[in-house]
């Protein structure tokens, strides 16, 4: 199916590489997962991303459900978390600091590290309102990035808030309407619904047009200036360099005051501040901020080697009872067991434990299930030796610590 793939076996390990530092650095923080639905009802997303938005105006999957209600699978994971946060009141619970990691879906044109079920890691963090805590989640977005050796540059910019915002809104419909035949297609609808989309068009024309427009920095209030400010000392503070993008202004309506990017060549992660998300979707007056990352994208930039090892290969010579009597005594063994149920020749046996990569076979047949013994070949130096299987495990121990 276009922009759907599967996700192989022999890709898998750098997808967990990836998700299990995630976590790593997530727990380190005091960041709780959280896991929410993927269907959600339409106007979560109308209501949080914005339904002047492109990705609730072109790319959603929404449908009717058999009652009638309009429901959607979820194209990225802040507006259902903040859904979730405002039902189960979790504006009372001491954790605050939450993580998930799951796919979303987007109807667009499938590209490099872009498809439409897509997979992302995200962190959100509800009702602290201190600027120290957005260079938190910027250093470990940072974190993460470093620990996967990926070089990543970081771009931040003001967007102000709904107090200064609709004055540079309006000066910006102003200048660009004496440019509306200059502009796409796209960025004409944009004019007088979401202009702030406008400085962040990908197209050339556009691009030329923007250059010439009012600075959002010259029009932003006082709180929102010192936040910005305060947030850019803290990141001096943490040694995280960052480049000012007058142009980012994301493509969410729910960001306000700071909002930044890592990128390389492409946009790896994004984020910022959502503080009027929680009271649009209903709740209370909570502030928020947080970030996401597409994990298809990095998953293309990490130069992981990925080897599909398996530690121990039982070759079954068609003792299969026996067999799993072996797999029974190495539950508790901290390594991956595979047992052969195939009938095969010894010789096709050891070609496929070369194949997994394989640290030690066990090799059984009629004669050792008989003596209640089993060969223990080492793959790397072709050494083995008949053991009782009672000393099986010491004996592993033994071969995996010279190993």
């Amino acid at each position: 199916m276009k922009g759907f793939r599967d996700i192989l076996p022999e890709n898998i390990e750098k997808w967990q590489l990836l998700e299990e530092t995630a976590k790593s650095i997530f727990k380190s923080f005091g960041y709780k997962e959280i896991r929410t639905p993927i269907l959600e009802k339409t106007l979560t997303f109308e209501r949080g991303v914005g339904d002047a938005t492109d990705i609730v105006e072109k790319e959603m999957y929404t449908f009717l459900d058999k009652s009638g209600e309009s429901v959607t699978l979820r194209p990225e994971g802040t507006a259902g978390i903040a859904r979730a946060f405002i039902e189960n009141k979790l504006e009372t619970s001491v954790f605050n600091k939450l993580y998930y990691i799951g796919p979303m879906f987007r109807y667009e044109r499938p590209q490099k590290g872009r498809f439409r079920q897509f997979h992302q890691i995200g962190a959100e963090c509800f009702g602290i309102k201190n600027p120290a805590i957005d260079a938190e989640i910027i250093f470990i977005n940072k974190l993460l990035f470093e620990r996967l050796n990926i070089k990543a540059n970081l771009e931040i910019n003001n967007i102000g808030c709904p107090v200064c915002r609709p004055a540079y809104t309006k000066v910006l419909i102003d200048y660009f309407e004496n440019y509306k035949d200059s502009l796409c297609t796209d960025c004409q609808k944009r004019l007088y619904k979401n202009p702030l989309r406008i400085l962040d068009c990908k197209n050339e024309k556009c691009k030329i047009v923007v250059k010439g427009a009012p600075k959002l920095k010259d029009y932003v209030c006082k709180n929102c200036q010192e936040h910005y400010n305060s947030t850019k000392e803290y990141l001096k503070a943490l040694n995280i360099e960052y480049i000012e993008n007058d142009m980012l202004v994301r493509g969410l309506d729910y960001y306000t005051s700071f909002v930044f990017e890592f990128t390389n060549t492409i946009t790896l992660s994004a984020g910022g501040r959502y503080d009027n998300l929680i009271s649009d979707l209903g709740g209370g007056n909570i502030c928020g901020v947080g970030f996401a990352l597409g994990e298809e994208r990095l998953i293309d930039m990490m130069d992981a080697k990925v080897q599909n090892n398996i530690d121990i290969y039982i070759a079954n010579l068609s003792v299969t009872f026996y067999a799993l009597q072996i797999l029974q005594i190495l539950k508790n063994f901290p390594y991956s067991v595979y047992c052969e149920y195939s009938s095969k020749s010894l010789k096709s046996m050891l070609k496929k434990a070369d194949k997994l990569n394989t640290s030690v076979s066990i090799i059984i047949g009629e004669n050792e299930q008989k003596s209640n013994t089993c060969i223990v070949r080492n793959m790397k130096s072709s050494n083995q030796q008949t053991i009782g299987v009672e000393q099986l495990e010491n004996i592993l121990k033994g071969v995996f610590y010279v190993t």
